[in-house]
């Protein structure tokens, strides 16, 4: 019997707190001006991409390709959940009837569930027991659940409101469907 200490569950939820943890205090190089389209808090994605990689390789599909793939895709939706949730928060939905607030949870919401979606694809390209229609709902719904908190991350003016909980989350997640 195996220590839950040593379940994949657990070892990727400590490792999402330090990832978010860390993407908060070192965010990294940018290449844009907000709201436009642009590369934002470029380290933070590849923190978290490490953490996802990591679980591919240890738990899913021990090779570097798996865990390079899931790396880029886990970075790649980080900066698409970011410049989507710009977007639609400062943009697109800034003609609509929306409060500025709504707009955020809006943004918040469907940034959530790209991210997911995306680490979800970078993880199950090489590992098969993630590839079930059941494993991406949860994905995309955890996500979209916890990116409803870049809202509080906006009003507090603080990082971490939203990026602790999601990665631990999303990672936990990931460890969960892994577990052998």
């Amino acid at each position: 019997m195996r220590s839950s200490t040593q379940h994949p569950a657990l070892i990727l939820a400590a490792l999402g707190a330090m990832s978010g943890t860390l993407g908060t205090t070192a965010l990294g190089v940018g290449l844009g001006e907000a709201p436009h389209l642009g590369l934002y808090m470029v380290l933070t994605g590849l923190w978290f991409g490490a953490v996802v990689a990591f679980g591919v390789w240890r738990w899913g599909n021990p090779s570097w390709v798996a865990a390079v793939t899931a790396l880029i895709a886990t970075w790649i939706g980080w900066e698409l959940a970011v410049n989507l949730a710009m977007q639609l928060s400062e943009n697109w939905l800034k003609a609509t009837a929306l409060s500025p607030t709504m707009r955020t949870y809006v943004g918040g919401f469907a940034a959530g569930a790209v991210g997911a979606f995306m680490t979800w694809a970078g993880a199950a390209a090489a590992t098969s027991i993630l590839r079930q229609i059941s494993v991406l709902a949860r994905f995309v719904t955890t996500g979209a659940l916890f990116g409803l908190l870049l809202q509080q991350t906006n009003q507090f003016d603080s990082p971490a409101i939203l990026l602790v909980p999601w990665q631990v989350a999303v990672a936990t997640l990931l460890g969960i469907c892994l577990a052998p």
